[in-house]
């Protein structure tokens, strides 16, 4: 072979690409697709699933320490109920009511992005009255509030005695003062 000539380069490298070539189109021939396996007894669905067990539910991840070990919260918790909230004004309650009303009926769950978007109110205040115990359906230990999830989402009944908490103060017994 002379360097710089077409046709001997052409020539020397013919006869390999025919060898791949060939060789691809053995391998292709072996290999079977995903349709080509006949079923048998072994591959066949079975006819009834039958559980041994009972089904446990699955528990919710624990919380993330700062080395990135799980942490389980093993403190008693509750859930603040509608009956643990303070007494509002009926005029405090109209407010609120119009309020949400003028929400798209379309949105069910409110982020506190959403808060601050709709109302002004920042996500530091909405954890002060979360602290405060002025929101129903929020697990708490202690006074600490436990996390729901990863993002927090309010639905609209949360969302009215949050803004109650925000905008009016709650009616005081007539002997406190």
């Amino acid at each position: 072979m002379v360097a710089g000539e077409r046709d001997a380069i052409e020539g020397d490298s013919a006869p390999g690409r025919r060898a791949r070539d060939r060789a691809k189109e053995s391998a292709r021939s072996r290999q079977l697709s995903l349709f080509d396996a006949e079923l048998t007894e072994e591959l066949a669905p079975p006819a009834e699933i039958k559980l041994q067990a009972p089904v446990k539910p699955i528990a919710a991840r624990p919380a993330l320490n700062r080395a990135g070990a799980r942490v389980i919260d093993e403190r008693p918790s509750r859930v603040l109920c509608v009956g643990d909230m303070p007494a509002y004004s009926d005029e405090a309650h109209e407010s609120v009511a119009a309020a949400l009303e003028a929400l798209p009926p379309s949105q069910l769950w409110f982020t506190y992005k959403d808060i601050q978007g709709l109302f002004g109110v920042s996500r530091a205040t909405v954890a002060r009255r979360l602290r405060e115990g002025l929101v129903p359906g929020v697990r708490m230990a202690g006074s600490s509030v436990m996390e729901d999830a990863a993002v927090r989402r309010f639905d609209r009944v949360q969302l009215k005695w949050l803004l109650l908490a925000l905008r009016h103060r709650p009616r005081q017994p007539a002997g406190r003062l």
